[in-house]
C-alpha cells in the first residue's frame, strides 16, 4: 500500500510537467566592452533554448534613466522567448546618451564626451562575432534621449541597422541623417511638454537648462519619408476604444520605395511610452499615457514585418 501511494504521489508530482513543460526562460547576461577607454555596459537578455543568430533589439533608455528601469516599462523581456529574439539593454554614461544635441548645458554632461555611435556598433559587431546576433536582422528603439540615440546611431550606420522606432522622440536640428534608406516607426504625443511636438527647444519651461533644438514631429517624419522614398500615405487608421485614458491614436502608414514608414500620433498624448504601466505621479509629470496601442508590441510587429534584406 505505501508503495502504491508513493507510485500515486510521484505521478501527481510529474503530471504537470508531462502535461506542460516548464516554459523555456529568458537568460540574463550582463556585459560589458570598452569603448575609447571606457568601460561601457550593457545587459543582454536571449533565450536559453536558442539556436542559432537571432533577430536583436537595442533599447535606449530615457535620460536621467537606467537600462534597469527602460526594462521595466518597454517590457521587451516577455517578447524575448515568445518571439525568439535577443533584447539588449545598454547603459548610457551617467544615465544619459550623445544623441548629438549641441548646447552648452549638453557639452557639461559627461556623456557629451562619449562617442555612443561607436558603442553602438563595436556592441552589434561583438554580438553578431559571437553568433548571437543576426546581422541582417539588428533594430534599435527608445525613448525620449534613447529615441533620438536610436535615430543618431542608424543615420550614421546605415546598413548595419535594420529598422528604428524612436518613441517621443524628434530628429535634433544639429545633424542630418546620411543613411540612403531606414525602415521607421515613429511614436509622438501631441501634448508633449518635453519633446515638443511643433519643434523647439527641448523641456522649454520644465527646465532652465537649455537641452538643445529639435524639429518638429511632422518634420521628423518628413526626413524618413525622403529618405525611405515615400510617396504618399497608404493607410490612416483612428483608434478611440478607450474613454478613461482620454486619449486617441492615429496610425499613418506610408507608400515607400526604400525602406517602410509609420507613424504613430497619441492625441492627447504625453511624454510617455504608449500602454506602459503609469500612476497618478508619473502621469502629472509626464502627460497621459495612452491604452489605445502598446509601443512595445506595435514595434515588435513592425519590425517582425520588414521583408528580408
Amino acid at each position: 500500500m505505501r508503495v502504491l501511494i508513493a507510485l500515486v504521489c510521484w505521478l501527481c508530482a510529474v503530471a504537470p510537467s508531462l502535461a506542460a513543460p516548464a516554459r523555456p526562460r529568458p537568460v540574463v547576461l550582463e556585459r560589458s566592452l570598452v569603448v575609447e577607454g571606457q568601460v561601457r555596459r550593457f545587459t543582454v537578455m536571449a533565450p536559453d533554448n536558442r539556436s542559432g543568430a537571432l533577430p536583436v533589439l537595442i533599447v535606449y533608455h530615457g535620460g536621467g534613466q537606467t537600462a534597469e528601469r527602460a526594462r521595466r516599462y518597454t517590457r521587451f523581456d516577455e517578447w524575448v522567448v515568445a518571439e525568439g529574439l535577443v533584447a539588449v539593454y545598454p547603459h548610457g554614461l551617467n544615465n544619459n546618451w550623445n544623441d548629438g544635441r549641441q548646447s552648452d548645458d549638453l557639452a557639461a554632461r559627461a556623456a557629451s564626451e562619449v562617442d555612443d555611435v561607436a558603442f553602438t556598433e563595436q556592441l552589434i559587431d561583438v554580438l553578431v562575432a559571437e553568433g548571437l546576433a543576426d546581422g541582417r536582422h539588428v533594430f534599435l528603439t527608445g525613448a525620449s534621449n534613447g529615441g533620438m540615440m536610436a535615430m543618431r546611431a542608424a543615420c550614421a550606420l546605415g546598413p548595419k541597422v535594420a529598422g528604428i522606432a524612436p518613441v517621443v522622440a524628434n530628429m535634433p536640428v544639429d545633424w542630418k541623417c546620411k543613411a540612403a534608406a531606414m525602415p521607421a516607426l515613429l511614436i509622438h504625443g501631441t501634448d508633449d511638454d518635453f519633446m515638443p511636438y511643433a519643434g523647439g527647444q527641448v523641456a522649454a519651461g520644465k527646465t532652465r537648462r537649455d537641452l538643445g533644438t529639435v524639429l518638429s514631429a511632422d518634420e521628423t517624419v518628413a526626413v524618413f519619408e525622403k529618405i525611405n522614398g515615400c510617396t504618399g500615405v497608404k493607410e490612416t487608421k483612428t483608434l478611440d476604444e478607450i474613454g478613461r485614458d482620454k486619449t486617441a491614436v492615429v496610425i499613418v502608414a506610408y507608400e515607400c520605395a526604400r525602406g517602410a514608414l509609420t507613424h504613430i500620433e497619441v492625441q492627447g498624448g504625453g511624454h510617455t511610452w504608449p500602454g506602459a504601466k503609469t500612476s497618478v505621479l508619473a502621469d502629472w509629470l509626464l502627460g497621459g499615457t495612452t491604452e489605445e496601442v502598446n509601443a512595445t508590441a506595435e514595434i515588435w510587429n513592425f519590425f517582425k514585418g520588414l521583408p528580408e534584406r
